[in-house]
């Protein structure tokens, strides 16, 4: 009997379940949150305010 095939695409997208990869992901995610946090207080204080168009 022949084994089943496994698919090739299941085997390329298992590095996304992989903890390494969520890791990075989340370090990722959290220093371009602070980036936009930087950016948001500079444009603020020094440049033209966005609190004014987000209300």
């Amino acid at each position: 009997m022949a084994k089943p095939q496994n698919s090739s695409l299941k085997k390329d997208l298992r590095v996304f379940g992989d903890p390494g990869f969520l890791v990075a992901l989340l370090i990722i995610g959290i220093l371009c949150a602070i980036g936009a946090g930087i950016l948001f207080y500079a444009t603020d204080k020094y440049g033209i305010s966005v609190r004014e168009y987000w209300r």
